[in-house]
């Protein structure tokens, strides 16, 4: 494949590798990064989130708890949920 991110799980509906791609995903006019495989599916980015611990995409969807979704990081093991509270978030203001 390529140099990018290659996802720890393989494409559900082929079984081969994914690569996360940028404008991968479309939804009308909008573009947002997702993980393709070599066959050219796109697996839906809101199965997957970004690691707050690492900065990873490689994620797995484990549930919901209390209407967010759960995910653990497949990269350094992190559990979190999407989306996060206000609080846990990093602040954009240095103080």
């Amino acid at each position: 494949m390529s140099d990018g991110v290659i996802r720890s799980q393989p494409c559900p509906h082929c079984g081969s590798d994914a690569v996360w791609t940028q404008n991968a995903w479309t939804v009308g006019d909008t573009a947002s990064a997702a993980y393709v495989c070599g066959n050219g599916h796109v697996i839906d980015p809101r199965e997957t989130r970004q690691c707050p611990k690492c900065g990873v995409h490689d994620t797995s969807l484990l549930g919901d708890v209390d209407g967010r979704q759960q995910f653990r990081c497949a990269q350094c093991g992190e559990v979190f949920v999407y989306p996060r509270d206000i609080e846990s978030a990093p602040s954009a203001i240095a103080g």
